[in-house]
Protein backbone atom coordinates (compact mmCIF):
# COMPACT_ATOMS: atom_id res chain seq x y z
CA UNK A 1 0.00 0.00 0.00
CA UNK A 2 2.71 2.51 0.86
CA UNK A 3 4.26 2.41 -2.62
CA UNK A 4 0.94 3.17 -4.28
CA UNK A 5 0.01 5.84 -1.73
CA UNK A 6 3.38 7.56 -2.07
CA UNK A 7 4.79 6.98 -5.53
CA UNK A 8 1.69 6.94 -7.73
CA UNK A 9 0.65 10.52 -6.81
CA UNK A 10 4.27 11.67 -7.22
CA UNK A 11 4.51 10.01 -10.64
CA UNK A 12 1.19 11.53 -11.73
CA UNK A 13 1.99 15.04 -10.47
CA UNK A 14 5.40 14.95 -12.14
CA UNK A 15 3.82 13.99 -15.48
CA UNK A 16 5.41 10.54 -15.69
CA UNK A 17 2.08 8.76 -16.26
CA UNK A 18 -1.09 9.76 -18.07
CA UNK A 19 -3.45 7.22 -16.50
CA UNK A 20 -3.45 4.55 -13.80
CA UNK A 21 -5.09 1.25 -12.90
CA UNK A 22 -4.94 0.16 -9.26
CA UNK A 23 -5.93 -3.32 -8.08
CA UNK A 24 -6.95 -2.94 -4.46
CA UNK A 25 -9.85 -2.69 -2.05
CA UNK A 26 -7.81 -0.92 0.64
CA UNK A 27 -9.74 2.10 1.92
CA UNK A 28 -6.46 3.70 3.04
CA UNK A 29 -5.85 4.48 -0.63
CA UNK A 30 -8.90 6.77 -0.78
CA UNK A 31 -7.08 10.11 -0.52
CA UNK A 32 -4.12 9.23 -2.79
CA UNK A 33 -6.46 7.86 -5.46
CA UNK A 34 -8.76 10.90 -5.30
CA UNK A 35 -5.65 13.05 -5.81
CA UNK A 36 -4.58 10.93 -8.78
CA UNK A 37 -8.08 11.10 -10.28
CA UNK A 38 -7.97 14.89 -10.28
CA UNK A 39 -5.06 14.73 -12.74
CA UNK A 40 -5.34 11.53 -14.83
CA UNK A 41 -8.00 8.92 -15.67
CA UNK A 42 -8.08 6.18 -13.03
CA UNK A 43 -9.33 2.60 -13.03
CA UNK A 44 -9.89 0.76 -9.76
CA UNK A 45 -10.17 -3.04 -9.77
CA UNK A 46 -11.60 -4.71 -6.67
CA UNK A 47 -9.98 -8.17 -6.37
CA UNK A 48 -12.28 -9.27 -3.53
CA UNK A 49 -15.80 -10.68 -3.64
CA UNK A 50 -17.19 -7.99 -1.32
CA UNK A 51 -18.27 -4.46 -1.99
CA UNK A 52 -15.76 -1.85 -3.07
CA UNK A 53 -14.50 0.12 -0.06
CA UNK A 54 -16.50 3.34 0.17
CA UNK A 55 -13.31 5.44 0.21
CA UNK A 56 -12.48 4.07 -3.28
CA UNK A 57 -15.88 4.78 -4.81
CA UNK A 58 -16.46 7.77 -7.05
CA UNK A 59 -18.03 8.97 -10.27
CA UNK A 60 -16.67 8.53 -13.80
CA UNK A 61 -16.71 12.28 -14.44
CA UNK A 62 -15.00 13.50 -11.26
CA UNK A 63 -11.67 15.30 -11.63
CA UNK A 64 -10.37 14.81 -15.16
CA UNK A 65 -12.98 12.11 -15.80
CA UNK A 66 -12.94 8.82 -17.72
CA UNK A 67 -12.56 6.88 -14.46
CA UNK A 68 -13.89 3.32 -14.10
CA UNK A 69 -14.35 0.58 -11.49
CA UNK A 70 -14.53 -3.19 -11.85
CA UNK A 71 -14.90 -6.13 -9.51
CA UNK A 72 -13.09 -9.34 -10.38
CA UNK A 73 -15.17 -12.50 -10.44
CA UNK A 74 -14.28 -16.18 -10.16
CA UNK A 75 -14.48 -16.42 -13.96
CA UNK A 76 -11.89 -13.65 -14.34
CA UNK A 77 -9.43 -15.87 -12.51
CA UNK A 78 -10.32 -19.21 -14.07
CA UNK A 79 -10.55 -18.20 -17.75
CA UNK A 80 -7.20 -16.40 -17.62
CA UNK A 81 -5.11 -19.29 -16.33
CA UNK A 82 -2.43 -20.85 -18.46
CA UNK A 83 -3.46 -23.92 -20.44
CA UNK A 84 -2.90 -27.32 -18.87
CA UNK A 85 -0.22 -28.42 -19.52
CA UNK A 86 1.84 -25.27 -20.00
CA UNK A 87 5.38 -25.87 -21.18
CA UNK A 88 5.22 -29.48 -20.01
CA UNK A 89 4.12 -28.53 -16.49
CA UNK A 90 0.67 -29.69 -15.38
CA UNK A 91 -1.64 -28.18 -12.78
CA UNK A 92 -1.87 -29.83 -9.38
CA UNK A 93 -4.88 -32.08 -8.84
CA UNK A 94 -7.89 -30.03 -7.74
CA UNK A 95 -6.97 -26.80 -9.50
Amino acid sequence: MSWVATHLPVDVLSGRVDGAVVISNDSDLGLPLRTVGEHVPLGVVNPSTGYLASALQGHPDEGVGRHWWRQLTKDDYTVHQLPDPAGGVTRPVGW
